[in-house]
C-alpha cells in the first residue's frame, strides 16, 4: 500500500525531526519523505538546510538530485548527482546516483543516453532489478526494441504483478514523464491495471 507507506514514513520522519531539527541526516530523511509525498517546496527547504549544515553529505546531494529529477530539472539534477559521486567515490550506493543521472536524461527525453546510464548502474549492482522499470522503456525509446524486450522480461520475472498504474502511483516523476514512460511500458506489454 504505497499511500499508507508514505503516510507512515512521513509520521516517523517528523517524529525524528521533533527530536533533533538541526541534524542534517534527519533533515535529509524528512526531505526525502516530503519528496515522495510530492511536497517539493518543503523537501527543497529541508534538503538545502541539511546541505548547509553538512556540505559534505553525499546522500543529501543525491536526494537533491532526485528532487530535481522529479521537478523536471535534469541539468540541475546531474550537478547534484555528480557532486555526490565526488564527495563519496567509493560509496556502495553510488549505483543509485548513476540511476539518478540516467533518470535525468530520461526526463529530458534522451532515452539513448538514459539507457546507457541505467545499464551502467546495473553493471555496478546486478541485483537491483527494479532498474529495469526505467531501462526497458528507455531502450524502447532509443529504438533498441530487442534489448528493451529482454529488459522487460527481467522486469516482469522479478515483479510479476507490475502494472503501469502501480508504476505511476509509486513514482513521483511529473505527469508528462509518467505518461511517456507509462506508454512505453504499455507498448512493451506491462498491463495498464
Amino acid at each position: 500500500d504505497i499511500d499508507q507507506a508514505k503516510v507512515k514514513a512521513l509520521l516517523i520522519a517528523e517524529q525524528a525531526a521533533n527530536l533533533s531539527s538541526e541534524d542534517p541526516l534527519i533533515l535529509t530523511v524528512l526531505g526525502t519523505v516530503h519528496t515522495f509525498m510530492r511536497n517539493y517546496g518543503t523537501a527543497r527547504v529541508l534538503l538545502e538546510r541539511a546541505a548547509t549544515l553538512d556540505p559534505n553529505s553525499a546522500w543529501t546531494h543525491s536526494r537533491l538530485g532526485w528532487l530535481s529529477v522529479y521537478a523536471d530539472r535534469p541539468e540541475e539534477a546531474r550537478s547534484y548527482f555528480e557532486k555526490a559521486l565526488r564527495l563519496s567515490p567509493l560509496d556502495p550506493m553510488n549505483f543509485n546516483n548513476h540511476v539518478g543521472i540516467a533518470s535525468s536524461y530520461q526526463v529530458a527525453g534522451d532515452d539513448k543516453t538514459a539507457s546507457k546510464g541505467f545499464q551502467r548502474a546495473l553493471d555496478e549492482r546486478k541485483n537491483a532489478l527494479w532498474i529495469h522499470r526505467n531501462l526497458a522503456p528507455a531502450l524502447l525509446g532509443a529504438g533498441n526494441e530487442q534489448e528493451a524486450r529482454k529488459s522487460f522480461e527481467i522486469l516482469i520475472a522479478a515483479y510479476p504483478k507490475m502494472t503501469v498504474q502501480h508504476f505511476k502511483n509509486a513514482m513521483v516523476f511529473s505527469q508528462p514523464v509518467l505518461d511517456r514512460i507509462g506508454a512505453q511500458l504499455l507498448e512493451l506489454g506491462v498491463p495498464e491495471k
